[in-house]
């Protein structure tokens, strides 16, 4: 009450509080990612603001959907919950092996029903690495869910025309890997092989393939980039996934 008297009393003290509203730090906007552990390889826990997520390991989207009782990692906010109860401002989906993608975009569809106004990013995820550059190549979007471009583009477009109104971006992993590939060839790149940034057939390293991933949904969730947790990361080979990450179209919205 005293506060409020003084700024009645005072032209200084409601100079001084409007500009104390005026620097106030906005609301933390809100981040829901639904996938496996490729979406786990971009290291959730360690994103701005408010973050939950819904990872079960090795399933696709149709089966997320269907069976959301039991996820892989504990920390999971099941997705019936927290798209109930919770608008995000940004949701992050992974489609996976298994899928089509008329299936990946009905699935989804029943999400962006459940978020009103959220934005929707697909996380392209990426190939076991002896698969990676065939799958990457293939031309078309027909039948199973492979990570190619093809794919992540037929799916994206299939979004758009469904609903012309929403707003999707991607976090082009994929292609990430495929630039780092075309560096190794060229031999631009302080790696031997696109596997120096696996830790098994799959999974990212814990460095530097997880640095990678994590600042490529960074990107995607409009957030600057980040070396928290990634201490130990090479000098050399952190500059050089830096270039990588700046290749991508960060006007991509």
């Amino acid at each position: 009450m005293h506060f409020k008297t003084r700024i009645r009393s005072s032209g200084l003290s409601v100079f001084c509080y409007l500009v104390l509203l005026a620097v106030a730090p906005a609301q933390a906007e809100r981040y829901y990612l639904i996938g496996n552990s490729l979406t786990w390889d971009t290291v959730p826990s360690r994103l701005d603001g408010d973050v939950q997520w819904h990872v079960d390991c090795g399933k696709s989207l149709p089966y997320i959907l269907a069976n959301p009782e039991a996820p892989c990692v504990k920390t999971s906010t099941l997705w019936p919950t927290a798209l109930r109860e919770t608008q995000y401002d940004i949701v992050s989906v992974q489609p996976h092996y298994g899928s089509t993608v008329a299936e990946d975009a009905d699935v989804i569809g029943k999400w962006i029903a459940m978020q009103t106004n959220a934005v929707f990013v697909i996380h392209t995820g990426w190939a076991h690495h002896a698969k990676r550059a065939a799958e990457y190549a293939r031309q078309d979007a027909k039948g199973k869910m492979q990570h190619s471009p093809a794919y992540i583009r037929e799916l994206l477009a299939e979004l758009r025309r469904r609903h012309p109104d929403r707003h999707f971006r991607q976090t082009h992993a994929i292609d990430l890997l495929a630039k780092v590939a075309r560096d190794i060839a060229a031999e631009r790149a302080p790696l031997q092989s696109v596997s120096d940034l696996h830790r098994d057939k799959i999974h990212m390293k814990l460095d530097s393939g997880r640095y990678l991933m994590h600042n490529a949904m960074r990107r995607a969730l409009g957030q600057p980039p980040s070396g928290q947790g990634f201490e130990s990361l090479e000098p050399d080979v952190r500059k050089y996934l830096d270039s990588v990450l700046a290749t991508l179209d960060t006007n991509e919205r």
